[in-house]
């Protein structure tokens, strides 16, 4: 969508109300006046644009603009970038490259998060809201795109906003915005990446991008192992559905990487005991019991009742600890029943497990086949139990 920045005056105008806000900062008319040697008088025309570029760029500094207020700040330097563009007649001289103005804007970025009732203060949202600005002023298959979504992850990267905020407004078009520009694979690959280390709450959401993104991009080692560490951290349990084809092949391809065989035996059912390094032990070995609970139940298909002495003594030290993993593991959605505390039995429903590309399946799927023959079985005998309910009505009508 194309951006529109609304001013109220010519250009001649709108270095007029430039040079009162600096002034305003500065306590001095002295920018205004200096400004006024580029407008010719009585017809407005605008002279040496240069050298006025090269002043305007210069004035938009942190030591100018970031005094300003969070309300005086965005649509101060929306009107630079308004004065810039029609100095230079493209919004991408004004920001390509190693733009000045644009490394103004981000230098106003906030070392630290105002408080609360701080409302005097820049906010980073403010810096966004002016760099989405100008990403939407670019046209959509330029390649200066790339560079403000790489500046736009920077001030996410730098703050601490939430990353629901970026995952609403970027998560969906990422990819979609960056194939039009042009970019390669490699990029597309490195900025997407980027983006998603951000959201430090490994959220399903992320999950359901990566699996998105996955299944038409392929994963080399180091990549591989970003998606391993944000799945193991995810409050998600079961995160099998990420192992489409493009995974399991660089699991395969990577196999003797300690990473990614933690997150085989993971996703295999088998206990960890350790983590991949910088990642919290606790939570991620609970989260591979309720897997080792699952496949237990998944070995023992051929019952439905479970007393608690029946299930590994590597789940838990006492009945209390046993209770509590069967709790989260119904919390998680991995398994479906109930607890019987007072006979200490655990009554299953059933495991919800999903088959993973590149695993060794033979059972699920000699399971699955042996379900589909009594289905065929039953519909192959269907006329004959039809005509035979039939004749049994007719003879009871008769009698």
């Amino acid at each position: 969508m194309t951006s529109v920045i609304v001013v109220d005056n010519d250009l001649a105008g709108c270095l007029r109300e430039y040079g009162q806000i600096i002034d305003s900062v500065n306590e001095s008319a002295r920018f205004s006046e200096s400004l006024q040697t580029f407008i010719k008088p009585y017809t407005n025309e605008i002279i040496n644009t240069s050298e006025l570029k090269t002043k305007v760029v210069e004035s938009s500094s942190p030591q100018n603009l970031a005094r300003l207020s969070d309300k005086e700040f965005e649509p101060a330097f929306n009107l630079v970038v308004y004065i810039l563009l029609q100095l230079e007649g493209s919004i991408e001289k004004v920001v390509g490259g190693d733009s000045q103005v644009v490394q103004n804007l981000l230098d106003c970025n906030p070392k630290q998060a105002p408080s609360l009732r701080d409302r005097k203060s820049i906010k980073s949202t403010s810096i966004l809201s002016v760099l989405n600005t100008i990403f939407n002023f670019i046209p959509e298959t330029s390649r200066t795109r790339i560079t403000l979504l790489e500046k736009i992850l920077y001030i996410y990267e730098n703050s601490s906003l939430d990353f629901s905020l970026m995952e609403a407004a970027i998560g969906d078009n990422l990819v979609q915005w960056l194939a039009k520009t042009g970019a390669s694979s490699d990029e597309i690959k490195t900025l997407f990446w980027k983006f998603i280390t951000l959201d430090k709450k490994a959220s399903l959401g992320s999950l359901q991008l990566i699996k998105k993104f996955t299944s038409q991009y392929t994963l080399n080692l180091e990549q591989l192992q970003t998606l391993i560490k944000f799945a193991l951290v995810s409050e998600v349990v079961d995160v099998s559905f990420l192992v489409n084809n493009n995974v399991a092949q660089a699991i395969r391809a990577n196999s003797s990487d300690s990473v990614v065989q933690s997150f085989v035996d993971y996703t295999s059912g088998k206990l960890l005991t350790t983590v991949p390094s910088g990642l919290p032990v606790e939570p991620i070995v609970q989260k591979s019991k309720i897997l080792v609970l699952a496949k237990f139940l998944i070995d023992n298909d051929d019952k439905l009742v479970f007393n608690y002495s029946d299930f590994p003594s590597t789940l838990s030290e006492s009945p209390e600890q046993f209770e509590m993993l069967v709790v989260n593991s119904l919390k998680a959605g991995v398994i479906d029943g109930r607890l019987s505390q007072s006979d200490q039995k655990f009554y299953l429903t059933r495991v919800n497990r999903l088959i993973l590309a590149g695993h060794d399946n033979s059972k699920n799927w000699d399971a699955v086949r042996t379900v589909l023959n009594q289905w065929k079985n039953a519909l192959e005998n269907i006329d004959e139990i039809v005509n035979a309910s039939r004749e049994s009505i007719v003879n009871n009508n008769n009698a």
